[in-house]
């Protein structure tokens, strides 16, 4: 079943609210999009699937649904969220007292992308990640090495290349890298020094 959390967060061009189970279907179209699956290098998914996947999410983290607020009248676009992981041996983390977070994130309907979202949505889950729930480390991982929209989003924000499997993914006639990026608390701090960021509620669930 999906887990509904109680948080919201509110960025400079998106509100982050609570996914519930009302967002399926509507996340049900967003993974079957012809252009997000050509961009995600996926094939389509079943409803068993979607479900099955956002159940995880939900239960292994806190899932937002992303909405556009800068628009005439609000409007959700996609999804994201703060994973938690402790599989420190894939990762790569060798202090297992770390608390780690994936960033899975998804703007469903492509006449968003390249308008801020995106970048928007993860900047806002990162200050959340760091400065409230006090992470040592965020991950975006298996970022396919053809999808430069992804990888020129996380540069920007100061996420670092942590790993590269290369020619693992065999898509439209050539082989592609699967890259893991990486942003640790001290160099988030680093770039966000005008934020206070000392405060942390760990009681948050």
């Amino acid at each position: 079943m999906i887990r509904v959390h109680n948080i919201t967060l509110k960025g400079e061009k998106t509100l982050l609210r609570p996914f519930t189970l009302d967002d399926l279907e509507m996340a049900f179209k967003w993974n079957n999009d012809p252009l997000v699956l050509e961009a995600e290098g996926e094939p389509e998914h079943t409803w068993e699937e979607v479900v099955e996947v956002y159940e995880y999410l939900s239960n292994n983290g806190f899932l937002f649904i992303i909405e556009a607020v800068d628009l005439p009248e609000p409007e959700p676009i996609g999804e994201i969220c703060l994973l938690y992981d402790d599989d420190y041996e894939r990762l790569g983390v060798e202090d297992k007292n770390e608390l780690v977070y994936c960033i899975p994130t998804l703007i469903g309907k492509p006449q968003y992308w390249g308008r801020g979202y995106g970048k928007d949505a993860v900047k806002t889950v990162l200050k959340f990640a760091f400065e409230v729930m006090g992470a040592d480390k965020i991950f975006a991982t298996d970022i396919f090495s053809f999808n430069e929209r992804s990888i020129r989003l996380f540069n920007s924000l100061g996420f670092d290349e942590v790993r590269r499997d290369r020619n693992r993914i065999y898509y439209r006639g050539g082989y592609y890298d699967i890259v893991d990026f990486c942003i640790t608390r001290d160099k988030y701090f680093i770039l966000n020094r005008n934020h206070a960021g000392n405060q942390f509620n760990k009681e948050i669930k």
